[in-house]
């Protein structure tokens, strides 16, 4: 079919309509995979009859995020919420020519507990139209339904392998789309870094991905967890395979007061078990990750991710919005749980990749939003990579900034990013561009 409105993209398991967006196309809310409650993920069967990919992909099941929802309201109702969310949605510039593009496969954030590749605060339409990729957003299952198994009344980690089977799928299809499956970039913010992270030791993922980017990937409280997962099993066992939503919401908010008595650890309970499929025993995590050296990374966080953090544990919370005390409180606390949660670990990843023969980036963004109550905190290397600039300036942490200036802050961070997925390295220029708000090393 020839491009007009509309587009068909003929891949292997099957056509897809996508469709015009400006100087972009779009092909919405594809199924890479099939799945009934608490089972393992299936590779999607082919199809005959054109898909039409108008439709972006549904959330999984989750009481609305309010940092969200600050820039998409109503966003579960807008989307609309289906435990089979296991959907791609791929964007990428009108103009390509025949030369394949680099491809960035996203996998949000949310503490494995919210979130969706296709919210409006994560749209990659700068980023393609500036760093000329492909872009896959994944979309996949979270909270009790995708992160709880413990390979009893459920599989563990299906969350992750929902993942897992969407990278199978951009290997096989993202030629179609006009991108490169040799130059294959997996980048994840927050809980998406940390799934990312242990994807580096499944040995199913080896060859699914040429370079990762981890953004804030809390790794500091991603090990020895074991304990924490006995407190949640004890919460809400035994599960009943036929609850209603509105229990799985109980459930998961029952998960997080007994989780609060571990600490850190506590803030994001759910997440990947070691030691359950596909992930290898905890005690082996060094050693399976070290067989990923060939792939390039990119590690790092926000220059104050600890003020979010802090702000998680009641406490802390208090102490910070203290009119006497805040300020002090913060930054005698928020560097430390900054340091513990992000900087010390991801210095370490970094170090211990180059050890195993690997090339590896570390970063520290800072980019002092005008007036942010979060400064440079947790989840706010979002406006400058995706989502449109306009729209986060309605969040409650950007009222005070400019769209100019996210986006004028926005296209030399998105240069870096580009640099890597094209390269597993970055240009001089870039980094002197972006040497303002980016520390590499």
């Amino acid at each position: 079919m020839s491009k007009g409105a509309a587009w068909r993209v003929d891949t292997p398991l099957g056509p897809v309509l996508a469709h015009r967006d400006g100087d972009l196309w779009r092909a919405r809310g594809i199924p890479y995979a099939e799945a009934a409650r608490f089972e393992r993920p299936s590779p999607v069967r082919p199809w005959r009859k054109p898909y039409d990919a108008a439709t972006p992909a549904p959330v999984s099941p989750q009481a609305a995020d309010g940092l969200t929802a600050s820039i998409s309201p109503d966003y579960t109702e807008l989307l609309g919420i289906d435990e089979r969310c296991q959907r791609v949605s791929v964007t990428w510039p009108d103009d390509a020519g025949d030369e394949p593009l680099p491809v960035v496969v996203w996998i949000h954030g949310g503490s494995f507990l919210t979130g969706a590749g296709d919210l409006e605060a994560y749209d990659p339409a700068l980023l393609v139209r500036e760093q000329r990729v492909v872009f896959v957003s994944v979309t996949y299952r979270l909270g009790l339904l995708g992160w709880f198994g413990d390979d009893d009344f459920a599989p563990a980690n299906l969350g992750l392998l929902d993942i897992l089977e969407a990278l199978r799928w951009v290997r096989a299809c993202v030629s179609s789309f006009g991108g490169d499956p040799t130059r294959i970039t997996v980048m994840g913010q927050s809980a998406g870094g940390d799934a990312i992270a242990a994807l580096l030791a499944v040995p199913e993922a080896q060859g699914l991905f040429r370079r990762a980017i981890l953004q804030s990937a809390p790794l500091g409280i991603d090990d020895r967890r074991d304990g924490m997962h006995r407190t949640m099993r004890g919460v809400v066992a035994p599960v009943d395979p036929g609850m209603g939503l509105d229990e799985v919401y109980r459930a998961q908010e029952d998960i997080y007061r007994a989780t609060k008595r571990h600490g850190l650890k506590g803030l994001m309970p759910f997440g990947p078990q070691w030691g359950r499929h596909p992930l290898p025993p905890e005690s082996r995590r060094a050693t399976e990750t070290a067989r990923a050296s060939r792939v390039d990374l990119m590690v790092g966080h926000l220059s104050q991710e600890g003020i979010v953090v802090g702000a998680a544990i009641p406490a802390v919370g208090r102490a910070f919005r203290a009119r006497v005390v805040g300020g002090s409180a913060q930054r005698a606390i928020a560097g430390p749980l900054q340091a513990v949660v992000y900087e010390r670990p991801a210095r370490a990843f970094v170090d211990a990749h180059r050890a195993a023969g690997g090339r590896a980036v570390h970063y520290v963004l800072g980019w002092k939003a005008t007036g942010s109550p979060i400064a440079d905190g947790h989840g706010m290397d979002m406006p400058v990579l995706l989502g449109d600039p306009d729209a986060w300036t309605q969040a409650p942490a950007l009222v005070n900034e400019s769209a100019d200036r996210i986006r004028r802050v926005g296209a030399a961070v998105r240069q870096v990013w580009g640099d890597f997925a094209r390269t597993g390295a970055v240009a001089p220029g870039s980094a002197a561009a972006a040497s303002e708000w980016l520390r590499l090393s």
